[in-house]
């Protein structure tokens, strides 16, 4: 008799599962830190779109304490997660903070600082911090953070490639990527607060 069972998957790839459950759960405690980094992106956004006279040292300064308000949040999440099992996660979460803190000391207090200088800063943010958000995806098998980190490396090497437009023109494409990223933020803090308030659902439903 022919057998067309499937066989088990192998010990490891059922730890890893397990691993990464773990982490998205701990990850899920707080979900409102991800809504409220939606939020403050997507106001960062919208405050460039529909008030362009603002000035530009006013819109960067405002980029500037957005990127400090980032990189809080991602601070204050690897504090927050203590278990052992997520310290490569907390890691993560330490250098997109601690990249995202020192942006927005470079903007906030060199105001002084060349365009060309602004703008290889904004993309280097952009560049490492869509690769560590990458690695963290990768850790909480979550595709909103991952298409988070792609969206930031595509931006930043944008920034790069084609410096041409102009620091206004750049700022107005940082907006516009802050609008979306704020969106997949509020998307990932939406599903993280369904899997917090429901911790014993199966392994499918833990899926980011």
């Amino acid at each position: 008799m022919s057998g067309n069972t499937t066989p088990p998957p192998p010990e490891s790839m059922l730890l890893t599962g397990r691993l990464g459950m773990q982490l998205v759960r701990q990850t899920a405690g707080s979900w409102w830190v991800f809504m409220l980094r939606g939020v403050a992106a997507i106001i960062f956004g919208l405050l460039v779109f529909l008030f362009p006279g603002l000035g530009l040292m006013f819109i960067l300064a405002f980029l500037g304490a957005w990127m400090l308000f980032d990189g809080m949040g991602s601070i204050y999440q690897a504090v927050k997660g203590g278990h052992p099992t997520g310290e490569r996660s907390r890691t993560w979460l330490w250098i997109d903070g601690i990249i995202s803190l020192v942006a927005a000391a470079v903007i906030l207090l060199a105001p002084g600082v060349s365009a060309i200088g602004l703008l290889i800063v904004t993309a280097a943010w952009f560049l490492l911090s869509g690769g560590a958000r990458l690695m963290l995806a990768f850790r909480l098998s979550s595709v909103l953070l991952g298409l988070l980190g792609a969206v930031n490396i595509l931006i930043g090497a944008w920034m790069l490639l084609r410096p041409g437009p102009g620091l206004l023109a750049v700022i107005w494409m940082v907006a516009l990527e802050a609008i979306i990223m704020g969106a997949i933020m509020i998307s990932l803090g939406w599903r993280l607060k369904h899997i917090h308030q429901n911790p014993h659902q199966d392994a499918g439903q833990t899926r980011i």
